[in-house]
C-alpha cells in the first residue's frame, strides 16, 4: 500500500507530504485522538483523490472509496463522524503547502511577456451551498439562493495552478478580497471588470506591481498625453474626455494617459482624500469599428499596445481553473450543512483544481509540445478524473498505464485553425 500511495503521490505531482510528517501534522492538530480503525492519511488521500458527484451520492461515494483504501467497511454516519474541524484544518494545510510551492517556482513569462516576473490572471466564482448557511455565507440572490460561497483566487497565467484563494460570501466585494501585497512586485496582474477600481490600481502601483484590465463603458477620465505618435495632421487628443476623442477616430491603437480619482484609506490619525494618478490607456479597434479600451501603468516598453489584446485574454485561464474545480473536481456540489464540511470539500476541491492543472502544464511542456499538439483542457480534465479512480484502483490491487504519444494524440485539440491565446506566447 505504501507503494501504491507513493505512486499515487508522483502523479499528484508530489502534492502530499510524507506520509509519517502528515500522520505527525493530524496528531497535532488533533485529527486523531486514538488509533482508530480509518487512518487520518488514508482518509486524507481518499478525500483528495476523491471527486465528487452531483448531489447527495457524494456521501456514499467518499464512503466507498474510503472502504476501499482502508479495507474497512464503515457506514455512511461513521464517515462524516471524521470530518471534523480538525481534519478541515488538514485539508488546508495541505492545500496551503501546495500554493506556497507553487509560489515559490520561478515561472518566466515567454516572449515579448519575459519582462514581467508572472502573468496572473484574478478572478471568484460563487458556489451555492444550503440555506441554513445563511448567517455564515450570504448570498445575494434571495430567491433561488439563501446562502452562497465565493472563492477568490490568484491563478497563474501560463500554468493554471493556484497561488493565493480566500473563501467569502458571495456578498463580499471582489476588490475587498483581493488583499495586494509585496509579492506582487514585478508581476503582471489581469483584472475584469469587476476589479475597476482605480484605488485598487494605485495599490498595485505602489508595491510595484503592474495590472491590466478592461475599462467599464460608465468611465470617461480626461487624457493628459499621447503616447504614440501618428503621422500627417492627425487629431490632437490631449485635455479631451476618452469617449469624445474616441468619436470618429479610425486608428487601429490608441495608446494614451488619463487622469483618475482614487480614494486613500484613512491610516492612523489621517483622514480618507482623494488623489489623482495618472494610468495608461490603450483604445483597440475593433471590426465593427468600435474601441476595447484597457487600462495598465506598464510602459510600452514592457507591454507594447500591439499585445495588451492578447495579452488580456490570458485572463482566461482564471475560467478554466474554475471549470476544473465545479465539473471535474467537485467544487459545484457541495452536499452538507455543515460549515467545516462545506470548507473541507472546498479545499479538497482546489487542490485537485490545482494539481490537475500543473500537471497539465508539465504534459503540455515535456509531451504535447514538442509533438505539436495543443491540448485541449476539457478532454484533459476528464482523463485526470478516470486517473484517480485508477489511482483508488491502484490501492485496491488494480493497474492501468496509457502511452504518452498516444495520450497526447487522443487529448489533442480539434481547434487546429484557431490555436489558444497560450500557445501564441510559447517560447521559439
Amino acid at each position: 500500500m505504501a507503494r501504491a500511495r507513493r505512486t499515487a503521490l508522483q502523479l499528484l505531482c508530489a502534492t502530499l507530504e510524507d506520509d509519517q510528517a502528515l500522520r505527525a501534522k493530524a496528531k497535532r492538530l488533533g485529527v486523531v485522538r486514538r488509533q482508530g480503525k480509518v487512518d487520518a492519511y488514508a482518509l486524507l488521500v481518499t478525500v483528495i483523490l476523491g471527486v465528487a458527484v452531483r448531489g447527495p451520492t457524494a456521501i456514499a461515494q467518499l464512503g466507498h472509496m474510503l472502504s476501499q483504501v482502508t479495507g474497512v467497511r464503515l457506514a455512511r454516519s461513521s464517515v462524516w463522524a471524521r470530518f471534523t474541524p480538525s481534519f478541515r484544518d488538514l485539508v488546508r494545510h495541505v492545500l496551503d503547502a501546495e500554493v506556497s510551492r507553487s509560489r515559490s517556482r520561478d515561472v518566466r513569462p515567454p516572449g515579448v511577456l519575459s519582462a514581467f516576473r508572472d502573468v496572473i490572471a484574478v478572478d471568484a466564482t460563487v458556489a451555492k451551498v444550503h440555506d441554513s448557511l445563511e448567517e455564515v455565507w450570504k448570498g445575494t440572490r434571495r430567491n433561488s439562493a439563501k446562502a452562497a460561497l465565493k472563492v477568490h483566487t490568484w491563478v497563474r497565467a501560463f500554468t493554471g495552478e493556484l497561488l493565493k484563494y480566500k473563501v467569502t460570501a458571495e456578498a463580499y466585494g471582489d476588490c475587498r478580497a483581493f488583499g495586494v501585497d509585496h509579492d506582487l512586485a514585478g508581476c503582471l496582474v489581469l483584472f475584469d471588470k469587476a476589479y475597476s477600481s482605480p484605488s485598487l490600481w494605485r495599490r498595485v502601483t505602489n508595491v510595484g506591481g503592474y495590472f491590466l484590465t478592461r475599462l467599464p463603458l460608465d468611465r470617461d477620465p480626461e487624457i493628459v498625453s499621447e503616447l504614440r505618435r501618428h503621422r500627417g495632421r492627425a487629431r490632437k487628443l490631449e485635455g479631451r474626455s476618452l469617449r469624445d476623442a474616441l468619436a470618429g477616430l479610425r486608428r487601429k491603437y490608441v495608446d494614451i494617459e488619463a487622469v483618475f480619482r482614487c480614494r486613500v484609506r484613512r491610516y492612523g490619525r489621517d483622514k480618507n482624500r482623494w488623489v489623482t494618478e495618472t494610468f495608461r490607456l490603450v483604445a483597440v479597434r475593433r471590426r465593427n469599428g468600435t474601441y476595447e479600451v484597457f487600462v495598465t501603468n506598464a510602459p510600452p516598453s514592457m507591454l507594447p499596445a500591439e499585445v495588451v489584446a492578447s495579452t488580456y485574454r490570458l485572463r482566461w485561464e482564471a475560467e478554466t481553473f474554475y471549470k476544473t474545480a465545479k465539473t471535474g473536481s467537485g467544487l459545484r456540489e457541495l452536499p452538507s450543512k455543515k460549515q467545516h464540511i462545506v470548507e473541507t470539500l472546498v479545499y479538497a476541491a482546489l487542490l485537485r483544481a490545482t494539481t490537475s492543472m500543473q500537471a497539465l502544464a508539465t504534459f503540455r511542456v515535456e509531451v504535447a509540445d514538442p509533438i505539436g499538439c495543443p491540448v485541449n483542457p476539457g478532454q484533459w480534465q476528464k482523463w485526470w478524473n478516470q486517473q484517480l479512480h485508477v489511482l483508488l484502483n491502484q490501492l485496491a490491487g488494480v493497474d492501468a498505464r496509457l502511452a504518452v504519444d498516444d495520450l497526447a494524440r487522443m487529448l489533442a485539440d480539434p481547434n487546429v485553425g484557431r490555436p489558444t491565446t497560450r500557445f501564441a506566447f510559447r517560447a521559439v
